[in-house]
């Protein structure tokens, strides 16, 4: 459920994702492109010993068991620090390794050369084939040992064409990729889900507006007005001027004035003497 909703968001934001793998691509390209790769010779060497060391007649690469720790000493001499600078110094960027070969039980001395340039892979390696032969003489000069007991160092195979090395490219490119990949597949969903997350604000706000509206017909509790009654409320006549013709004549206003004032005696007696003696 969860990886189809994020493949349903992706794909709504497919105007992120597109761009993004596009991207992703043109730094992979990019990084294919300026690593450049490696060529990689190698050669190994085989330490026999003198013919002074071993019966007359007799067969050398028979007399190979106890050259193994002289091989050991080999190693460390060529592949000093000091003579690997030196190296290095002429031809950048080259890497060196030397060792002893372990996949032999004979006393096989492995040089591994990776240099920017299959020329320059060749002549280094050349280079260090020689200087083997060269640490080899020297170290048993300085003992003393007599020519014929000194040790020779053979060339066994010695590589004439590069191999291509590209694994740091894949590496390079593949690293590229994959980040810009998954910064696009993370951009997609955090836009995708603000946006689901504002469109749900808006739905509750909607909701909860609805939710508080009274019904029709119901009083409102917070103006306190009831819309039902007020609707059926009829409105207040206007006081009518004057009175029809069935009702009691009005007064006049004189009259009204001064009702609930006592009337003067004087006025009493005209009166009544009036109604006994019309004219």
């Amino acid at each position: 459920m969860y990886l189809t909703d994020t493949l349903r968001g992706l794909w709504r934001r497919w105007y992120i994702v597109m761009p993004g793998i596009l991207i992703a691509a043109s730094l992979a390209i990019g990084a294919w492109y300026l690593i450049p790769p490696g060529y990689e010779r190698s050669s190994t060497q085989l330490l026999v010993p003198g013919a002074g060391s071993i019966p007359d007649g007799a067969n050398p690469y028979l007399f190979l068991g106890g050259l193994t720790p002289a091989a050991d000493v080999i190693v460390r001499a060529v592949g000093s620090e000091n003579l690997l600078n030196e190296v290095v110094a002429e031809y950048p960027g080259v890497k060196i390794e030397v060792s002893r070969d372990t996949t032999t039980a004979g006393p096989v001395i492995l040089i591994v050369v990776t240099a920017p340039s299959n020329a320059a892979a060749g002549e280094v390696l050349g280079l260090l084939v020689e200087r083997t032969a060269m640490v080899v003489d020297d170290i048993q000069k300085t003992e003393g040992i007599a020519a014929p007991n000194r040790m020779n160092v053979l060339p066994v195979t010695v590589d004439s064409r590069s191999v291509l090395q590209e694994r740091n490219r894949f590496i390079a490119a593949g690293a590229a990729g994959f980040i810009g990949l998954a910064l696009t597949l993370l951009l997609a969903s955090l836009v995708d889900g603000f946006s689901l997350q504002r469109k749900r604000d808006g739905d509750g706000a909607g909701s909860t507006a609805e939710a508080t509206r009274p019904p029709n017909g119901a009083p409102d509790i917070v103006n306190g007005t009831n819309p039902a009654s007020t609707a059926l409320s009829p409105k207040p006549a206007r006081a009518s001027v004057a009175s029809g013709p069935s009702g009691p004549p009005r007064r006049s206003s004189k009259t009204s004035a001064v009702r609930g004032q006592p009337r003067d005696d004087s006025e009493e007696h005209a009166t009544a003497s009036t109604l006994r003696n019309p004219r």
